[in-house]
C-alpha cells in the first residue's frame, strides 16, 4: 500500500496533509524507511521532510527500559511482540514509541485472561485462574480429548490407572 506525496506550488512544497499523514505514521513507531516505503520515497527523503517542516522527532525507548518503567517482565513484551500485537522498531535493540508504551499495560491485561472464565489470572498461572484450575482438577476427565478419553478407558480397563 503505498501512497503519493503530495506537492503544492511549483517550488516543490508538501502539502501539509502529507506532511500530518508521514508524521503520524512515524509516531505510531514505524520506522523511516518503512514510512518511506509506503510513500515511495527514501527513508532519508522522509527524514529531510520532517527536519524540513520542524516535525517533531519521535523517540523510541529501549525494551529494556520499557519493561523497567511498567514494571513487567521483559518476556511479557517479548511474547506481544512475537503474537504480532505491538510493532515495535528493530534499532540494534526493539525501541518503542510513547503511544506503543501506553497501549502495553492494556494489551497485557488482555492476554493475561483465565482460558475458561476469562477473569485475570495471578502471574504464576499459566492458563486458568485459581478457582478454574482447582475445578479442573477435580474434573479432569471431562477435559480430555475423544482420543485420551478412549486411552483412559482402556488403559482402566487392563488395572493400569
Amino acid at each position: 500500500m503505498t501512497k503519493t506525496i503530495e506537492y503544492s506550488g511549483a517550488n516543490h512544497r508538501v502539502s501539509p496533509a502529507t506532511i500530518e499523514l508521514i508524521t503520524g505514521e512515524r509516531n505510531k513507531g514505524k520506522s523511516l524507511r518503512q514510512v518511506g516505503q509506503m510513500f515511495d520515497r527514501s527513508g532519508e527523503r522522509i527524514r529531510q521532510l520532517l527536519a524540513n517542516y520542524d516535525c517533531p522527532q519521535v523517540r523510541l525507548l529501549p525494551e529494556k527500559r520499557v519493561a523497567a518503567k511498567l514494571g513487567y517482565p521483559i518476556w511479557w513484551l517479548v511474547r506481544l511482540r512475537k503474537e504480532g500485537l505491538v510493532k515495535p522498531v528493530k534499532h540494534g535493540s526493539w525501541g518503542y514509541s510513547e503511544e506503543q508504551v501506553r497501549q502495553i499495560p492494556s494489551l497485557i491485561a488482555e492476554t493475561r485472561r483465565c482460558e475458561r472464565c476469562g477473569r485475570p489470572r495471578p502471574p504464576h498461572s499459566s492458563k486458568f485462574c485459581g478457582e478454574c484450575r482447582q475445578y479442573i482438577r477435580k474434573h479432569s476427565y471431562e477435559f480430555l480429548s475423544p482420543e485420551a478419553k478412549a486411552r483412559h478407558n482402556r488403559r482402566s480397563r487392563r488395572g493400569l490407572v
